[in-house]
């Protein structure tokens, strides 16, 4: 008996399934197509398809020979719209973050931040801005929603289709093995599928990392007298995104030579001695609080998790060692609105945060007090503690990014806490937005802001021979271009040349411009080799702070008579 032949409205009806369903799965392949280029750390195109949406496909075609009326279900259209829609946008954020950052994504460590970068946005481009971005990118989401919505209910109902099923299955589960056993590249991508196995280990590494990692079993370095330093007074000056970017890209190196010989010249003619090098940051644009620890700690901070660990294990850092050898230790934190939770961690005598600044001027960027009032009120505050040597850690914030608006540089250093000596007609131009998708201009001119201001502070309101350490914590984000090195510039300075010559000793150059070192240091190794070209005691009895040296006891520091270089 003959079969009966198919009626041509049906295979007509069949035909107009299966390309609804092709064009449904060519609009969710679509959503995949974001990737970047580890090597350049640059956004790219994959034109494979993505194995995972494969492997789901391949699911509901197996499922829809056994369960069609299940497959065909609006419902699960929806939720399986929703579950495509989010993974796409992940997929995205994976392609784009390190574009931006130089690093990869890490849900753990980033979303917790993510109120902060809506506060940045909020008080770079104002209320009413960010709450328009806010209602498109709500319209986005359900306009992604809605067609994911629409491809998925085409795909399913051309699965009710056992042939179409079937087939699916079949083509899917081949290409699914030739990419499992491929040895090179197989017909679909895995990229996404490898970011979310990094996420999950990301997560898991969070919550099963023991205290005593790796990192944090190494010794720590030993203690000394520091009778090097000849008890001048120590300054660790951070200079926010700071970058070797500066020096490497031949547009900024362009347009800030001037404002670096300005500032080395004012430095010469001052009595400094100026070295500079590059160090490798752990941390790139963004995560300053991992270069400061790390240099504080001589361990390399690159992990979230690794800095809250160090923060918790009582390590000593910098500032312990300073303490332990005489000096009064203070942080100077404008860009702390409070107290942080770890701030006992790190052993300073006195913590000055924005409160305790004081400032009640016209607010500037992110943190709003302006790099030049900080730097006044931290000599205001040196003045005050006597002729006991002073270590004294300094955050300058106004080159943060989005680097706008920069505070006007003032001659007259009483104004600046008010600008009441800048004309009403130059506010418009101070507080112009910025261009979002051309922020350089507006960072190389918070680094201009900066060189004027550092360099009439050391040369005008700074007293005495103490060494004086600038350095960068991160490049910056968003501006510098593809493939930036994790490098940012040191300058160690001192109008006592004894303060500055290990430096030169351990391969620092003469002047500002820092050499290309084939193979720069990192952050970590600055603190044992610090302690160790300073120390000119040997091993001796642990050293009595500041405190108990005014009540007259006398101690020494178990330290090692192994001459350093930083």
């Amino acid at each position: 008996m003959k079969p009966t032949p198919q009626h041509p409205e049906r295979r007509r009806e069949l035909a107009r399934s299966v390309s609804a369903g092709c064009l449904g799965v060519l609009l969710l392949a679509a959503l995949f197509l974001p990737s970047h280029n580890p090597a350049t750390q640059s956004l790219a195109v994959e034109w494979r398809p993505s194995a995972q949406l494969a492997g789901l496909l391949f699911v509901l075609g197996a499922a829809a020979l056994a369960l069609p009326r299940l497959v065909a279900a609006r419902g699960l259209a929806f939720a399986l719209a929703l579950l495509v829609a989010g993974a796409a946008l992940l997929n995205l954020a994976d392609a784009v973050v390190p574009t931006l950052f130089g690093r990869d994504l890490n849900l753990y460590w980033d979303l917790p931040h993510l109120p902060s970068l809506v506060g940045l946005a909020r008080e770079a481009a104002g209320v009413w801005t960010v709450l328009a971005a806010a209602a498109v990118l709500l319209l986005a989401l359900v306009l992604l929603i809605a067609v994911c919505y629409w491809a998925w209910r085409r795909v399913l109902l051309a699965l009710s289709d056992r042939r179409v099923a079937t087939g699916t299955a079949v083509l899917l589960g081949a290409a699914l093995s030739l990419t499992a056993f491929a040895v090179r590249q197989g017909p679909l991508a895995n990229g996404f599928g490898r970011d979310i196995v990094r996420h999950a280990a990301a997560v898991e590494h969070a919550w099963r990392t023991p205290v005593d990692a790796a990192a944090l079993a190494s010794a720590a370095p030993p203690s000394g007298d520091l009778a090097g330093l000849k008890q001048h007074d120590v300054y660790v000056v951070f200079i926010e995104s700071y970058g070797t970017t500066v020096y490497d890209t031949p547009e900024f190196r362009a347009q800030l030579s001037e404002p670096l010989a300005r500032f080395e010249a004012t430095l010469r003619r001052s009595g400094y001695a100026v070295a500079s090098n590059r160090l490798v940051s752990p941390t790139f644009g963004g995560g300053s609080w991992l270069a400061h620890a790390t240099l504080a700690s001589g361990v390399r901070l690159n992990d979230p998790v690794l800095y809250s660990r160090l923060l918790s294990s009582g390590r000593k850092l910098l500032p312990g060692y300073l303490e332990g050898a005489g000096w009064r230790t203070v942080d100077v934190m404008p860009g702390m609105k409070k107290p942080p939770p770890e701030a006992r961690a790190w052993g300073f005598d006195r913590d000055v945060y924005a409160a305790q600044l004081g400032y009640h001027g016209p607010a500037f960027g992110w943190f709003d007090i302006p790099d030049q009032f900080t730097l006044d009120r931290a000599t205001a505050i040196r003045s005050t503690l006597g002729s006991t040597p002073v270590f004294m850690q300094i955050v300058l914030v106004s080159s943060h990014a989005p680097f706008s608006p920069v505070p006007p540089y003032l001659s007259d250093w009483r104004d600046a806490g008010s600008f009441t000596t800048i004309p009403a007609a130059d506010w418009k131009q101070i507080y112009r937005p910025p261009d979002w998708t051309r922020l350089a201009p507006g960072y190389l001119k918070s680094l201009r802001y900066d060189f004027a201001v550092l360099g009439d502070w050391l040369a005008e309101h700074l007293p005495g021979d103490g060494l004086i350490i600038l350095l960068g914590d991160h490049q910056p984000p968003l501006v510098g271009g593809e493939d930036q090195q994790w490098t940012v510039p040191i300058h160690v300075l001192s109008r006592d040349p004894a303060l500055v010559a290990p430096f030169i000793a351990a391969g620092y150059v003469a002047g500002l411009a820092p050499p290309a070192t084939p193979s720069p240091a990192g952050m970590e190794e600055f603190l044992p080799r610090f302690l160790a070209a300073f120390d000119r005691s040997g091993p001796k009895q642990p050293n009595a702070s500041p405190r108990k040296r005014a009540e007259g006891a006398v101690g020494h520091s178990q330290g090692s008579n192994q001459r350093g270089q930083p």
